[in-house]
């Protein structure tokens, strides 16, 4: 009996990009967190990965080579494996949209590949979970009579506004993509303010992407045995009280946060360079200024940057990566060969002592770093978990999905964020561009002694008792093991 349980596994299946690699992180802490499983009852992980083409995104792709490596020697020892799903073929159609779209369609394409791997298998699974974009297997582990979960990468906030458009659409017959449009701030249940329509998510309000991915999502939402999300109790209190209790959404799991501290991808000598450039710089001195894995400003943006950040005369760290011309939309952002091609001319002698240009950046071990006083961020929700692990104060500067409303949360809602924008779109149709002026006024006000710098700190420390054991979502996360469990039969 014992060796049945303990030959038990639970399948992952990750979004394939950097941003939702969080998952994998989650699958380490069911493997060391064996005081919360029932006595005899311990499970193995298998994570089902699936490789972006090199074209479209080069570290996503080797991202993933490195998990399956780094496993692979002590795969036997530590019960967490990783399985390759055979490759499919993109059609043309998908590289001529978005990003999201690109991914979709691949997720989709493999519907049949995870169904049959969960059929060769199906005697030992005890449950799969699945990325908050990948929820089209929830159907094919149903099939099965496997029960399923959601790994829901954003804030509670977010699935919270989900939800609620999702109830507008299919209870309501409202147009979601109206709110738009709509004349006053609209009132979400998962946010304690009224939310201004310039801050509502593309994905969210165009037609296009609500009624083909986003509406199906937050619908198969609700199939789910429980929801875990990666946020915890103390940072939004009011998003996670506002899902509790109903009957029409299954249990949630708050188990944040998790951090990406896996193998990592910047162990080459530009890392190091970094480092060693912060360790010549005084204490919380630094602004960061990182857009994450899939962010990226058109060039007439970049110089507008560049001169704000010269203007305010802060020391500076940025990430500077090529945006994808708009023909290869679906692309991930590219490193540049010159940044002399993008940055106002003299630009880079003249910050030449007090700023560093650079590409990809090891960003958790920065945040960390003892230099570092400010971020600059786009506001995805990794980040903003890394910014308040470390208690680094973000000056908000979102660029797509749901960051806009991130934003909003952090400065407005939780008042842990300066402002640079809330309503900033990547690709704007309109052209739009934030001044230089704007951004020296946030980049000064991030990095001064205020009352969200001393909120951050505060939520520190919350954060990080939240997963030690009896914190919030260290008990949250037994509450869960305990329901993956029950589903096994006794």
């Amino acid at each position: 009996m014992e060796g049945e349980e303990e030959g038990l596994q639970l399948v992952l299946i990750p979004w394939p990009v950097m941003g939702h690699i969080q998952i994998v992180e989650f699958a380490k802490l069911i493997l060391t967190r064996r005081s919360l499983f029932p006595p005899g009852k311990i499970l193995s992980v298998t994570v089902l990965l699936m490789k972006l083409p090199d074209y479209i995104d080069t570290v996503s792709s080797s991202f993933a080579d490195l998990l399956s490596a780094s496993s692979s020697a002590g795969a036997a020892t530590n019960r967490l494996n990783f399985f390759h799903l055979p490759p499919t073929n993109p059609s043309p159609e998908w590289s001529s949209k978005t990003r999201g779209y690109f991914i979709h369609n691949l997720v989709l394409s493999q519907r049949s590949n995870v169904a049959n791997f969960l059929q060769s298998r199906k005697a030992t699974i005890a449950g799969l979970v699945v990325d908050m974009l990948c929820t089209t297997m929830i159907d094919a582990a149903e099939e099965l009579g496997l029960p399923s979960y959601v790994f829901f990468t954003s804030p509670a906030s977010f699935l919270g506004a989900m939800l609620h458009c999702q109830t507008l659409h299919d209870e309501k017959n409202q147009d979601v993509a109206e709110l738009r449009n709509a004349e006053s701030e609209v009132s979400i249940p998962s946010f304690a303010k009224p939310v201004p329509p310039e801050v509502l998510p593309l994905v969210l309000v165009d037609k296009h992407m609500w009624l083909d991915r986003f509406l199906h999502y937050a619908r198969d939402y609700r199939k789910a045995k429980g929801i875990i999300i990666n946020t915890f109790i103390e940072l939004e209190p009011h998003a996670i009280n506002s899902l509790y209790g109903s009957q029409s959404i299954p249990p949630i799991y708050p188990v944040g946060p998790i951090l990406n501290q896996g193998p990592s991808l910047n162990s080459h000598e530009g890392a190091s360079e970094i480092l060693k450039w912060l360790d010549d710089q005084p204490s919380s001195s630094v602004v960061l200024v990182c857009f994450g894995s899939q962010g990226s400003l058109n060039e007439d943006q970049v110089r507008e940057l560049a001169t704000g950040l010269e203007k305010s005369g802060t020391r500076f760290l940025w990430s500077l990566r090529r945006q994808s011309p708009k023909e290869k939309r679906a692309s991930f952002p590219s490193e540049y060969t010159r940044y002399e091609e993008v940055l106002p001319e003299g630009f880079l002698d003249r910050t030449a002592k007090t700023g560093k240009v650079v590409g990809w950046v090891p960003q958790l071990e920065v945040l960390s770093h003892p230099a570092v006083g400010g971020f600059v961020s786009h506001c995805g929700w990794n980040s903003v978990l890394e910014s308040l692990w470390c208690g680094v104060p973000i000056a908000t500067w979102p660029l797509h999905a749901e960051q806009q409303m991130n934003a909003f949360e952090l400065a407005r809602e939780l008042g842990l964020a300066a402002e640079i924008t809330l309503s900033y779109y990547e690709r704007s149709e309109d052209g739009a561009v934030v001044a230089a002026g704007e951004i020296e006024r946030g980049i000064r006000e991030v990095m001064m002694e205020s009352e969200v710098r001393k909120k951050v700190k505060e939520m520190k420390e919350k954060s990080r008792m939240s997963v030690v054991e009896g914190g919030s979502s260290y008990l949250s996360f037994k509450k869960l093991i305990h329901h993956m469990m029950s589903n096994v039969s006794q």
